[in-house]
């Protein structure tokens, strides 16, 4: 009995945690990477003391199989919490910086919105049953009006999946809004001492017997295996598939990916003339900009940055700017430069940077996503033995990745 699986991010990483937690040396397990070391867009890079994340840079801890997950790795003790004091989140609006609403009061004082929108707004917490089947700018519009469309939920979709709220599926992006109400506890950002790329040593380190990094594989009749679990993107599954399941192929080939570019950047704590408090900010497409958002990731986690340091984590591209994958590092870095001089002030420059450009970041979850899903779900059992586990189905997020990793190694059966 053998079991593939293909890439090494959290998702494969995570399966083949528990497969060998469930068959342990019963099984023969491989997993392989095409790059030379795991760990997929999960990556900490140490320059000068100061930690750059190239990807997620934490997760919130209201998922309880992420926290098993650290618990049986034995890393509880490597765990950090995001400093209390980077609660204030802004949003820009005009190029200017405005706090999140967060109360009845705040709401009723934020510039962000319209006299006429806080009313639609407040109005619409009590509008129910309303379809979740179309675009998330449609379902938040004609539930709280299309300011809060506009200046609420475009950023957050633009900082969270770069993604266009006008084509992006609302049941499909956010399915625990029309799914079964569950208890709601305080979740907290979570992340690791020394950063989330910790978390990849500590998995590809416990199970290096089982990783064979440096290997591409090019099509699936290369493998002789009971299962396959394929933990790649959607475009590289494709590519897997498209002799042996071409309609799969052609389906996971429809996923479309958005660009994504992340600057870090680290300055002394005195070249601000404006202090960079909170958690950051986000910036809606209408501000027609290529930045998504801005983080100020030593406020979240001092711990990234030597005391005395702040540190910047700079979003650009996304769906609106695909043009961003044809800069250069030093462009981008220029464009993030330029952000932070206009909203904060900068009274000198950089002492450290780092760029990382993901040409396809994130898969969005559009329009035709739900037809596209059955289709996957369809031609995927005209494959026995073949698994897809990644963040194009079932959620994006880091802590959907190990869900869905999970289930999928529970589902396995020899």
């Amino acid at each position: 009995m053998t079991i593939t699986i293909l890439g090494g991010g959290i998702s494969g990483l995570t399966v083949l945690h528990y497969l060998k937690q469930r068959f342990a040396n019963t099984v023969d397990i491989t997993l392989f990477e095409r790059e030379f070391s795991p760990g997929g867009t999960i990556h900490t890079l140490k320059k000068d003391q100061c930690l750059f994340e190239s990807g997620p840079n934490g997760f919130l801890d209201n998922q309880p199989t992420t926290l098993e997950l650290v618990r049986q790795l034995k890393a509880e003790d490597q765990l950090i919490e995001a400093d209390a004091r980077a609660k204030r989140r802004y949003v820009q609006f005009n190029g200017r910086l405005h706090l999140v609403p967060t109360g009845p009061l705040s709401l009723i004082q934020t510039p962000l919105l319209s006299a006429r929108a806080k009313c639609r707004l407040i109005m619409g917490v009590f509008k129910k049953n309303i379809s979740t089947d179309q675009s998330i700018y449609n379902y938040i519009a004609e539930r709280f009006g299309p300011e809060v469309s506009e200046r609420l939920a475009d950023p957050f979709i633009s900082g969270i999946y770069a993604g266009d709220v006008k084509r992006l599926h609302m049941a499909s992006t956010f399915p625990k809004i029309s799914g079964p109400k569950k208890n709601k506890h305080r979740s907290r950002m979570r992340s690791f001492k020394e950063g989330m790329g910790q978390l990849i040593q500590i998995l590809s380190g416990r199970y290096a017997a089982c990783i064979k990094t440096g290997q591409e594989i090019n099509s699936l009749k290369e493998l002789d295996a009971r299962h396959i679990i394929c933990a790649v993107p959607a475009y590289v599954a494709a590519q897997l598939l498209s002799d042996i399941a071409p309609d799969l192929s052609a389906a996971l080939s429809r996923i479309v990916y958005a660009p994504v570019a992340v600057a870090g950047l680290v300055f002394d704590r005195g070249s601000f003339k404006k202090d960079p408090d909170g958690f950051g900010y986000l910036v809606p497409s209408q501000e027609g900009k290529d930045i998504l958002g801005v983080l100020i990731e030593s406020n979240v986690f001092p711990q990234r940055t030597p005391k005395g340091l702040v540190m910047v984590r700079v979003m650009l591209g996304g769906i609106h700017h695909p043009a961003i994958i044809n800069d250069s590092p030093d462009q981008i870095l220029a464009k993030a430069v330029q952000e932070i001089d206009a909203i904060y002030g900068l009274k000198a420059g950089c002492v450290q940077t780092f760029v990382q450009l993901w040409p396809k970041a994130i898969p969005q979850y559009e329009l035709d996503y739900p037809a596209l899903r059955q289709t996957i779900a369809s031609e995927l059992v005209k494959v026995p033995g073949l698994h897809l586990c990644a963040n194009y189905l079932d959620g994006i997020s880091f802590n959907d990745c190990i869900n869905n990793a999970k289930s999928i190694a529970g589902s396995i059966l020899i």
